[in-house]
């Protein structure tokens, strides 16, 4: 080996003169080897000043890309619109400085600071719903492109009518405080000068009622999925939050893109051991709120069964023409069981729909011993079912999106509607002097004097304090 690395120097230096001596005034030397190094040192100081003004330039836009870099789509940013750059320690070893000096001196917080979300920063793209309290629509950040579910509500409305205030108030309060996966997501609530607004979780699975309307019955296998997921919800309300859900029925119970149940419409919902006012829907409502005595979150177990029953048979246990026929019919007639029913599921439905609440299953306190190993549930594993193991647990129905902005899964009656209708349009120049109040004001409030039940006049606050942002949205 020795012998392929050795060679001979003066060899060498006589062929390295001859080939330099080729159109060179003077032979080759050390010292010149070193004056033409320092030459090319010299040219390389004279370029520095283009490699200066390329940073300068760079510093006006940087190149953003999503979240963890998993997708390769980047986005031209202005460094004027950053409120407070911050310098992490692999920012300061880049070849490229991206922030001023007087940037990179501050203190890294690891949060960066955001402007007040507006309702402006949303754009409308269908109608998802309408109900008595206003529209649901389907909008899309400007910011992000992330899709929310919008609920809106006149103000005016709301003044009128209290208990549309205290509903809405009411949600706002509640989803504030749960975080479940089954329980629909608050991000923010804002308001303008005419509407108050709820942007919640955007559920691409549509409603439990649109894919009950197309299969007409579920299946025992299917049904007891979506009965155990609902179980799971009302025991996060009931033990965690305090809270009587109160309005249990197909309409609020949506899925989400995997195909999971999650509980939305928390306006009747009440944070209380105990209850005496008559809210619900009448199909599903418990014989003991329709009689006007005292009752709790047992009340809830009652319309489980209802739902459960609708679910196995295509209707509620209880219909009639009106309200009233309905819940005469709950409060003394006996539940029909269809022919068509597994032992299963009459013994599990029988426990649920007891007239009397405290004989009544109570999910809460008997989960264990009386819910978690009945025969109903013989198709599922509980575990994999509250971790969500979509591999060893996949949900029986799986939503078919192509297009989350298309919502697919939600009925042709509100997805063709106009989100302004046509008999009200909202003029521009109608708030001009209303400009700060419709930009999400907290202030924007609403003082009205009415009559106590004293008959005293009192002045009452509407919407102070409404607006509010999830802290998800800023790891987001």
């Amino acid at each position: 080996m020795a012998d392929i690395f050795d060679f001979d120097e003066d060899e060498l230096s006589s062929k390295v003169k001859s080939q330099l001596s080729v159109g060179i005034a003077r032979s080759a030397t050390t010292d010149s080897f070193l004056e033409m190094a320092d030459k090319l040192g010299d040219l390389n100081d004279q370029q520095q000043p283009v490699q200066t003004f390329q940073k300068h330039r760079s510093n006006s836009v940087i190149s953003v890309g999503t979240i963890d870099n998993r997708l390769g789509t980047s986005y031209k940013v202005d460094l004027d619109e950053i409120y407070d750059a911050d310098l992490t320690e692999s920012h300061e070893n880049s070849s490229v400085n991206l922030l001023s000096q007087e940037a990179s001196s501050k203190t890294y917080t690891g949060r960066k600071p955001f402007r007040k979300v507006v309702i402006q920063d949303f754009e409308p793209i269908t109608v998802l719903g309408k109900g008595s309290y206003g529209k649901v629509i389907l909008v899309k950040d400007k910011r992000n492109g992330k899709l929310y579910a919008q609920k809106q509500l006149k103000k005016a409305a709301m003044v009128v009518n209290a208990s549309n205030y205290e509903r809405t108030l009411t949600e706002r309060t509640i989803l504030k405080k749960v975080n479940n996966s089954h329980i629909v997501k608050l991000y923010y609530a804002l308001q303008d000068f005419d509407k108050v607004y709820l942007l919640l979780e955007y559920l691409q699975g549509g409603e439990l009622f649109h894919h009950l309307s197309q299969e007409r019955i579920l299946s025992e296998k299917v049904a007891c999925f979506y009965i155990a997921e609902m179980i799971l919800a009302l025991r996060h309300l009931h033990i965690n939050a305090g809270v009587i859900y109160r309005d249990l029925k197909p309409e609020n119970c949506m899925l989400n893109g995997k195909g999971h149940l999650v509980l939305t419409d928390f306006g009747l919902s009440k944070v209380s051991e105990e209850c005496t006012s008559m809210f619900g829907t009448a199909q599903y409502m418990a014989p003991e709120i329709i009689k006007g005595e005292k009752y709790d979150s047992q009340c809830d177990w009652w319309s489980l069964g209802a739902v459960m029953f609708d679910m196995l048979t295509g209707s509620p246990p209880f219909t009639g023409n009106n309200n009233k026929k309905i819940m005469d019919k709950i409060v003394s007639q006996k539940v029909k069981y269809p022919f068509y029913l597994s032992q299963d599921a009459r013994d599990l439905l029988g426990k649920f729909l007891n007239k009397n609440p405290n004989k009544r299953l109570n999910c809460d306190t008997d989960f264990d011993k009386k819910v978690r190993n009945h025969r109903f549930f013989r198709f599922i594993n509980w575990d994999h079912l509250i971790n969500q193991d979509d591999i060893k647990q996949p949900p029986p129905i799986i939503p078919i999106i192509t297009n989350p902005e298309l919502a697919e899964n939600f009925d042709d009656e509100f997805t063709c509607m106009r989100i302004t209708p046509p008999s009200s349009p909202i003029k521009d120049n109608m708030f001009e002097n209303f400009a700060e109040s419709r930009t999400n004001s907290t202030s924007s409030f609403i003082a009205i004097k009415r009559p106590d039940q004293n008959g005293d006049v009192k002045e009452s606050v509407y919407f102070s304090n409404f607006s509010y942002t999830n802290e998800s949205v800023y790891l987001n």
